[in-house]
């Protein structure tokens, strides 16, 4: 019989997580995200990649709809959503950053991308400096997790920054960090 050594009884961490559901069904969302985005099946899916259940499919659809409803003047009408890739926004250099928002609405939805998470996420930030809304997405998987552990602590509206790492991805392209408004 061969003679177990140490490294045979290691598993990767990312091999058999169990995300606690139950834990994350108990926390009570803010009254803006109720219904629209599921704690539980977000966790799931970003460590776990699996497909993620969307508590409201249409939700996407009908917000465009009452954009266009509720525009005050014919040039808002023939706005587009005017949804911005957090790529193109925050320029691709190490420490860029948006500088101090808070995220003031979020809808996370389910990716048909083949790489990456099985989400992806849309934020309302507020430039604290500007007074500014924009509306960005992304599927950077460490801005999801930061976001959805933040709320999970009760945290909303989240004040900070997204900055650039100096590490890559596989696209070339610099990681993003959620990072306190005031750093």
């Amino acid at each position: 019989m061969a003679q177990k050594s140490p490294a045979d009884d290691i598993t990767p961490v990312t091999e058999g997580i169990i995300v606690p559901v139950d834990k994350w069904r108990e926390i009570a969302l803010p009254p803006i995200l109720d219904g629209k985005i599921s704690l539980s099946s977000w966790a799931d899916s970003i460590i776990n990649n699996v497909p993620y259940d969307e508590p409201d499919p249409e939700y996407l659809g009908r917000s465009l709809l009452y954009q266009t409803l509720t525009a005050e003047t014919a040039d808002k009408v023939f706005e587009q959503a005017g949804i911005r890739k957090l790529q193109e926004y925050v320029p691709n250099t190490p420490n860029a950053t948006s500088g101090p928002i808070e995220i003031r609405d979020l809808y996370v939805a389910k990716s048909d991308q083949k790489d990456g998470l099985p989400t992806y996420m849309i934020l309302d930030i507020c430039h604290l400096d500007l007074d500014l809304t924009v509306r960005v997405s992304t599927g950077a998987g460490q801005l999801q997790a930061q976001i959805l552990r933040l709320i999970s602590f009760g945290q909303w509206p989240i004040r900070c920054q997204i900055t650039r790492m100096d590490r890559k991805d596989r696209g070339d392209r610099y990681l993003f960090w959620l990072a306190p408004a005031d750093v």
